[in-house]
């Protein structure tokens, strides 16, 4: 399976242009994915989400993570199944995350989250006191690869 290795510039791209990702947090040696709807802001990821939970706990307990955003664009089919393969694209990010408590902060990170998902559609704007209700994870990205696998030439 012919894979092309992504540019930082293509990988921060994808990353950007990702519907959904997950998030992989790790306490007590025991890993943990969530899947997350998030925004890009190079060099930070967003991820909104409820005021307790156990990704909080993992990443109190330790803030290194794993984001991953990945998506198949095909089957790839032949005579011998043990050539069969999915061409995708995927990135991962690795960084520290820490939980945003200032509700300025809160309140631009959230706006970059709905402007990604509501983008087109009319919605009332939040307020730095709605963000009460929620947590906002910042992910500060500190190495990003990315992977192609494409059809063979």
């Amino acid at each position: 399976m012919p894979a092309k290795w992504l540019t930082e510039t293509e990988a921060k791209g994808y990353l950007k242009d990702a519907f959904y990702g997950r998030l992989a947090t790790c306490a007590d040696g025991q890993p943990y994915i969530t899947p997350v709807n998030f925004a890009y802001a190079d060099p930070k990821i967003y991820i909104h989400c409820h005021v307790v939970g156990r990704k909080l706990d993992n990443i109190a307990a330790n803030p290194q993570v794993c984001f991953e955003v990945s998506e198949p664009t095909k089957l790839y089919r032949d005579e011998l199944p043990c050539n069969y393969g999915t061409r995708y694209t995927s990135v991962l990010a690795f960084g520290r995350a820490r939980i945003v408590d200032e509700p300025e902060a809160k309140l631009a990170a959230l706006n970059l989250i709905i402007d990604k998902y509501a983008a087109g559609h009319l919605y009332q704007p939040i307020t730095a006191e709605a963000t009460a209700t929620i947590k906002i994870i910042e992910i500060a990205v500190e190495k990003i690869s990315g992977k192609t696998n494409v059809d063979p030439a």
